[in-house]
């Protein structure tokens, strides 16, 4: 058996059995990972609050080899969600990135990158951020980081410059310049293109800048469309955030 200890971000739970629970959890080091919290619903568990979704840990656990799923042996609380849980938008926010990052982040891949997008978006709900800007900034870059959000800079189809305004070619999921540009290429605002331009900066920095709800839908909508064509099929809780969205 290899014993570990690493920082973790718990993605969810589920029950399993009687008194157990199945935690899938990300790690930088080790990508996801899926384990046994042995005991963890009953009434005196020693796993208490830590395993609840988007908490920060540090985990302790047993491998044993070729054994996909391990036995969590500690859980110590680093960060809760539970703040910003008291909000229903950032608490449904916060279920949604969870789910993003849970569909896109491979088992024991090391996913520094993503647990570090995972982390800061965590930060800024919990600092009070519009969580509507932050589910943007998630969504745009969990695609990014998994190669399929394309270019912005280089026209998909001969590799030229891109200008202003943007073109994006749902059929070929990528943006074109204006010379590679057929009619069923769609024209991307300036100030959505800008929006884009600004996730190179830190989260803090993105939300700072205020972007209207317009241009974060926009930028919402293009995401999606390259999500759903990439996986063939919309998030779970897409739905449910979108009918919070529309009663805020």
């Amino acid at each position: 058996m290899k014993p570990e200890r690493t920082e973790a971000i718990i993605l969810h739970t589920f029950a399993a059995r009687e008194r157990d629970k199945m935690v899938v959890f990300l790690t930088p080091d080790h990508g996801k990972r899926k384990g046994w919290a042995y005991g963890a619903r009953s009434l005196k568990s020693r796993f208490g609050a830590a395993l609840e979704p988007l908490a920060k840990v540090r985990i302790g656990y047993v491998e044993k080899e070729a054994d996909e799923v391990v036995r969590i042996e500690s859980v110590d609380l680093l960060r809760s969600l539970f703040p910003a849980q008291q909000q229903l938008l950032s608490s449904v926010a916060a279920t949604y990135i969870a789910e993003l990052v849970d569909t896109f982040a491979q088992a024991d891949d090391p996913a520094e990158r993503i647990y570090r997008l995972l982390d800061r978006t965590t930060e800024a709900l919990l600092g009070g951020a519009p969580p509507i800007a932050v589910v943007a900034y998630a969504e745009v870059w969990m695609l990014r980081l998994a190669g399929i959000f394309p270019s912005t800079k280089a026209c998909i189809e001969c590799g030229g410059s891109l200008e202003r305004p943007l073109r994006f070619n749902e059929r070929q999921q990528g943006f074109v310049c204006e010379h590679c540009a057929t009619r069923e290429a769609e024209l991307v605002p300036n100030d959505v293109a800008e929006a884009l331009d600004a996730m190179a900066r830190p989260i803090d920095q993105f939300v700072a800048s205020a972007f209207p709800p317009n241009v974060l839908f926009e930028l919402r909508s293009l995401a999606g469309s390259i999500r759903r064509h990439f996986l063939g099929h919309e998030l779970k809780s897409f739905e449910v955030l979108s009918s919070v969205i529309g009663a805020s």
